[in-house]
C-alpha cells in the first residue's frame, strides 16, 4: 500500500447484515462528532467510498441509501 493511502474494506459483495452493522458503526461515530466523507469511487456508480474515523469502506450507494431511509424512520 502506498504511503498515505487508506486500507479500505470492500463491502460491495458482503451480506446486507454486515453492511448494516458497518453503517450503524459509522452512524455512531458520526453522532460522536467524527466527520463522514462519502465519495463516488473511481469504478463508477453505484460504488462509493465512505470514511469516518478509523472506518474506511468501499460499498454501494444503493444499500447505504436503503439503510439510511430505514434508519430515519426509526428516529
Amino acid at each position: 500500500m502506498a504511503p498515505g493511502s487508506v486500507g479500505r474494506k470492500d463491502l460491495r459483495l458482503a451480506a446486507i447484515e454486515e453492511k448494516e452493522e458497518t453503517y450503524r458503526l459509522i452512524d455512531g461515530l458520526a453522532e460522536l462528532g467524527n466527520p463522514v466523507s462519502i465519495k463516488e469511487h473511481g469504478s463508477g456508480f453505484p460504488a462509493v467510498t465512505v470514511d469516518c474515523g478509523e472506518v474506511h469502506i468501499l460499498t454501494d450507494i444503493l444499500s447505504l441509501e436503503q439503510w439510511w431511509a430505514k434508519h430515519k424512520k426509526k428516529r
